[in-house]
């Protein structure tokens, strides 16, 4: 059973959008399932580089959009994609010095924050964009 599945009640009627986060998703249950089957250290991190990696460029072009269409709420978007951008980070600061004791807990906000992120602050922007032609 998957960590975190998708269905239509996380879709920001962006295309874009909802591939990429269905692409997190997707990574963010490999993270999980490499944990929960004792799989190495290397493999994890290597996971949770991919899932930092793609969150950026997500984030990036997310905001590319919001800028494009004069979002209002931007400044308070970007800063929530910089808050978890840091956490990630420190998450994998501490795998690099071989901490891999709060790993689950980790996979636990990662899921909780990425859930409420979309289907809170990322579906806001759900008919500005729409409006503004973007589907």
């Amino acid at each position: 059973m998957p960590f975190l599945t998708w269905d239509n009640s996380y879709s920001v009627k962006v295309s874009k959008c909802d591939e990429d986060h269905k692409k997190l998703f997707s990574l963010l249950n490999a993270l999980h399932d490499a944990m929960k089957a004792g799989k190495g250290s290397q493999l994890i991190q290597q996971i949770v580089k991919d899932l930092a990696d793609y969150t950026k460029y997500h984030f990036s072009q997310e905001e590319m959009l919001l800028r494009q269409t004069n979002y209002p709420d931007l400044v308070s978007h970007q800063a929530q994609h910089k808050a978890f951008v840091k956490k990630v980070e420190e998450f994998q600061s501490e795998m690099k010095g071989g901490n891999f004791s709060q790993s689950i807990n980790v996979a636990d906000f990662l899921r909780d924050w990425l859930a409420n992120h979309i289907k809170k602050t990322d579906q806001q922007y759900s008919a500005h964009l729409n409006s503004n032609g973007i589907s």
